[in-house]
């Protein structure tokens, strides 16, 4: 590994590991290096050896979501110091960051969600899971062009699962993950599938659009009680300036009760683009005439505010259109109706009753006269 991969600095590190900033020297391009810690340096000693084992299924489910929303994964290999995996080198910053100078304005909110939701789509039709989404495991990637793409990171609690399984917990008996984004079903270790992403999602999107947790306490009990008891602020209360039906779609996704959200993260993008094409629709005749798709029941909220930052000032605030896909890589095709290059002038209304009086009074007289001629004509001959 040392020969290909030249270690420049230490950019991170969790529990179990370490990330690197690194050059490859065969490709020459910077890529991020994620290599297991020393076990005295680590929790991985609660794991047991299969640690190197866990890493190397995390890049080998990494690997096959090739996905422009999640984290690409070039490498993985086992030398002297243990298992590591290289992946893309973003140059960006933590979603946590992000929301650290400000809550998300609603444009910046709807580019975000569609992104995170693409991939979300693409890694459950994989049969993953992730199990881990906070803000922290998002990164905020800022393209040439200045605008941002959100990349998902880490799937090292991720699993490949056509049915639920279990949340997985440690030797100490503890629960892994964000307890501030964790669905109530994680705490209690019942079966985990699709709509346990959707609701640490939708947590993450709450504390996006205000800045707060939107399960918390001033301990880790009180907040898995938050969890479990469904104590939260309803999104429209304290952000009364976003859309009803986006804050409602946000609280769907945190239902307390998995069978009370969406079924899949496709349906959840399918219902939030049908929604944002409705409301795009009100104001156009155009898209008020389309045809929603099948709406889905959702809980009604309240209506207080939080203080917005543009990611368009951080500097980026439009997805780029390479990345859309499916029913919105088209919508700018019928967003604003054509207009006319002509102007057409109404016609007054003297106009419409002078004219025709002018046409009648000209066509008796020349009636007349013609008349007139026609028994002169006569009178002459007669003489």
């Amino acid at each position: 590994m040392s020969e290909r991969y030249q270690i420049k600095e230490k950019i991170g590190q969790g529990g179990l590991g370490a990330v690197y900033r690194a050059v490859d020297t065969q490709l020459k391009r910077e890529v991020a290096l994620k290599r297991l810690l020393p076990p005295e340096d680590s929790e991985a000693s609660q794991f047991g050896s299969d640690t190197a084992e866990q890493l190397i299924k995390e890049a080998t489910t990494l690997s096959a979501l090739q996905h422009p929303n999640i984290v690409t994964v070039y490498d993985v290999g086992k030398d002297d110091k243990g298992a590591f995996v290289v992946m893309e080198f973003l140059k960006g910053e933590t979603f946590d960051k992000t929301v650290e100078r400000g809550a998300l304005t609603e444009k910046d909110f709807r580019n975000v969600v569609l992104q995170t939701m693409e991939a979300l789509t693409a890694a459950h039709h994989a049969g993953v899971v992730h199990r881990d989404l906070k803000p922290s495991n998002l990164m905020v990637n800022w393209l040439a062009s200045g605008k941002f793409q959100i990349k998902i990171l880490d799937f090292g609690l991720a699993k490949f699962s056509k049915q639920p399984a279990a949340q997985t917990i440690d030797q100490g008996d503890a629960i892994l993950g964000s307890i501030y984004f964790m669905a109530p079903e994680q705490f209690e270790r019942a079966p985990l599938d699709a709509r346990t992403d959707l609701y640490s999602l939708g947590a993450l999107y709450h504390y996006c659009l205000t800045g707060k947790y939107p399960f918390d306490g001033e301990s880790a009990p009180q907040v898995m009680a938050a969890h479990l008891q469904h104590r939260v602020t309803p999104l429209g209360k304290l952000r009364p300036d976003l859309p009803a039906w986006m804050s409602d779609w946000v609280m769907w996704l945190i239902s307390q009760s998995p069978v009370d959200r969406p079924a899949s993260a496709q349906q959840a993008l399918d219902r939030f683009q049908a929604e944002q094409q409705g409301s795009a629709g009100a104001a156009n005749p155009v898209l008020a005439a389309t045809p929603a798709r099948a709406a889905v029941p959702m809980p009604a909220v309240v209506v207080g505010g939080a203080q917005t930052t543009p990611l368009s000032n951080m500097p980026s605030g439009e997805i780029p259109k390479a990345q859309l896909t499916g029913p919105l890589a088209g919508e700018g095709e019928v967003m604003h109706s054509k207009q006319p290059s002509s102007r057409r002038f109404p016609v007054p209304m003297w106009a419409m009753i002078t004219i025709p009086v002018l046409l009648i009074a000209l066509v008796v007289v020349i009636v007349q006269k013609k008349a007139a001629k026609q028994v002169q004509d006569a009178r002459d001959a007669r003489i």
